[in-house]
């Protein structure tokens, strides 16, 4: 609680451009490592529907039946048409852009991970051990939200990420200017990270001011006005479209009801940490206040989704996505962890290195069981051994730009598929899956349309082609995908050992 004379103020921070040299080269050294260790897939999981969105800003012929899952995301954050500008300014393929955007999206959260660590530890080795326990938790998972630390591939997250970590240490500077313009930002690139953004620099401000009750107070604010928008549309009949969207396997992470127990386990731990690191810091440093926002952004987004965002509906609150909040918490978790690695450097030099290389060897090893059916590394050019994608880009090549596909929705999750986005490998259109799901669910207005056309094609592999025609022609399908067992007497002028591609004609 705050006391009841007038605080002292916190002590200032290391102004942004004072990085020493040494620490500067760190992140650059860096980056090629994490790219090998994490792992590189480009047109994979969200990076699917953002590149797709991006290949509809250079080519807005794209996609004519179903360019409203790809534009989703283009009217609410200014990444892609930034990304397509890129591409259109230095004149080179969408896939170089992309590789080398995610090289500097690295770059640029491990310096935004070095720059906090100064603000924060006096030491200077802190820094160091905390850009390079960043550089090795890149793909550490974020509880059971669906998010790591940072994405193998190219979407909005890779620059609010580090967006958010600045915004946090000019936050702790005290410069209010910067901050605010940080926080605009970040919004920009990503309204919802952004927002979470701008409440934990709310709260930390009032905490670093002194002023805990009305942090406090704020939170349980918004807690209750959680519940009062819970209360007030309780007993509304779901959309039965939007319940199927959110209800599917994939969309468990909506639901803190259908965690797991270690990815609960997950949300409880690093406020745990918090709360016992906390008592040990001085009661007026930067690291004590940053670990109780930490705390009670965490404890009051854990509250609203246990008690306010339920599997069996009210729906309002699941587009906000509040466990996300998480996501900055751990980032700012993993900086402190790092810097702790100077203590045991006080005893032993050996330790912090070998946990480290461990690390990097631990994170190296899982990568191909995360993403087992592909490159570790997709460079632009090289042949693709994913026998999926070897088919998506023959129909890039061999069918017009007007087809539009059909296949097993839930193709995208199966696991050799790794994620790899349709639309934004073969650059023609498809019929919704379940991966256009995760659309609908932040834009219930899609949902009705995502249902029709994902449960017409949900039996599409054991169809007789005349139900296949009539089924899936009038939603304005013209190919199909199917598994090589599929029984069809289409014409079908591709296939491998995953997929034959299929004329769909009278």
């Amino acid at each position: 609680m705050a006391s009841h004379t007038a605080p002292s103020p916190l002590p200032v921070a290391r102004p942004l451009a004072a990085l020493p040299l040494p620490l500067s080269l760190l992140p650059i050294l860096l980056t090629p490592l994490v790219l090998v260790i994490h792992g590189y897939h480009p047109f994979a999981g969200d990076a699917g529907i953002y590149t797709a969105g991006v290949r509809h800003i250079l080519q807005p012929t794209l996609y004519p039946r179903n360019a409203v899952f790809v534009t989703a995301f283009t009217h609410r954050s200014v990444f892609p048409w930034l990304l397509a500008g890129l591409v259109r300014l230095i004149h080179l393929p969408l896939a170089l852009t992309l590789l080398a955007t995610h090289l500097f999206s690295i770059w640029l959260f491990l310096t935004a991970s070095a720059c906090l660590a100064r603000r924060l530890f006096s030491h200077p080795s802190a820094p160091a051990f905390a850009t390079l326990l960043a550089a090795a938790c890149c793909s550490l998972p974020v509880a059971g939200t669906a998010l790591v630390l940072m994405d193998p591939y190219v979407t909005a997250r890779s620059f609010s990420t580090p967006l958010s970590l600045l915004t946090v240490a000019a936050a702790l500077d005290g410069k209010r200017a910067r901050t605010l313009l940080l926080i605009a930002l970040t919004i920009a690139v990503h309204p919802l990270m952004g927002i979470d953004t701008a409440a934990f620099v709310v709260l930390l401000v009032l905490i670093s001011a002194g002023r805990t009750r009305t942090a406090l107070a704020l939170c349980a604010a918004a807690f209750v006005l959680a519940g009062a928008a819970f209360a007030l549309v309780h007993g509304i009949p779901a959309d039965s479209a939007y319940r199927q969207a959110v209800s599917l396997a994939p969309r468990s992470f909506l639901f803190l009801a259908r965690w797991r127990w270690y990815e609960v386990l997950g949300l409880l731990l690093p406020l745990a940490l918090f709360a016992l690191a906390r008592p040990r810091l001085g009661p007026r440093t930067l690291t004590r206040a940053l670990c109780l926002t930490s705390i009670l952004l965490g404890t009051v987004a854990l509250l609203i989704a246990a008690c306010f965002v339920p599997p069996a509906g009210p729906y309002l609150l699941v587009p906000l996505q509040v466990l996300r909040a998480f996501h900055l918490i751990y980032c700012i978790g993993v900086i402190f962890c790092g810097s702790a690695f100077t203590t045991l450097a006080y005893r032993t030099r050996w330790l912090p290195t070998t946990l480290l290389v461990l690390l990097f060897a631990t994170m190296f090893l899982v990568e191909p069981l995360t993403w087992p059916g592909g490159r570790r590394v997709e460079l632009p050019g090289l042949f693709p051994v994913n026998p999926y994608v070897q088919a998506f880009l023959w129909i890039r090549t061999h069918t017009s730009r007007d087809a539009v596909f059909a296949f097993n929705p839930d193709l995208v999750y199966r696991p050799d598929e790794d994620e790899q986005g349709f639309r934004a490998r073969s650059e023609r259109d498809q019929l919704a899956d379940d991966k256009d799901a995760g659309v609908a669910a932040v834009l219930p207005s899609l949902a009705p349309r995502w249902a029709a056309q994902r449960n017409a094609e949900s039996s599409i592999d054991e169809m007789s082609d005349a139900e296949r025609r009539a089924t899936l022609m009038p939603l304005g399908a013209t190919w199909l995908l199917l598994p090589p067992s599929a029984s069809t007497t289409l014409p079908c002028p591709w296939r491998n050992t995953a997929v034959q591609v299929c004329r769909l004609i009278r």
